[in-house]
């Protein structure tokens, strides 16, 4: 992964469902409980055949912000 592309996303695993429909309603609370609408929920399949469901999320890292770079004076005079 290229830390400078921007589709680079680290999931944070929110748990392991037997069955869809308790992953989708742990989705659905992930979801409610976010007021900015920034925050990205997703479910997948895993464990053997993928009989099991994840859910994953995603929220945005904050701007970084720019410092101003200060002048080295140069004393060798």
């Amino acid at each position: 992964m290229d830390p400078h592309n921007e589709n680079n996303k680290s999931w944070k695993q929110e748990g392991i469902f037997d069955t869809y429909e308790e992953a989708d309603n742990e989705r659905a609370v992930l979801l409610s409980m976010n007021t900015d609408n920034k925050l990205l929920v997703k479910v997948k399949r895993c464990g053997d055949d993928g009989c099991r469901f994840k859910v994953k999320s995603w929220y945005p890292p904050e701007p970084k912000k720019n410092k101003k770079k200060r002048k080295k004076n140069d004393h060798s005079s």
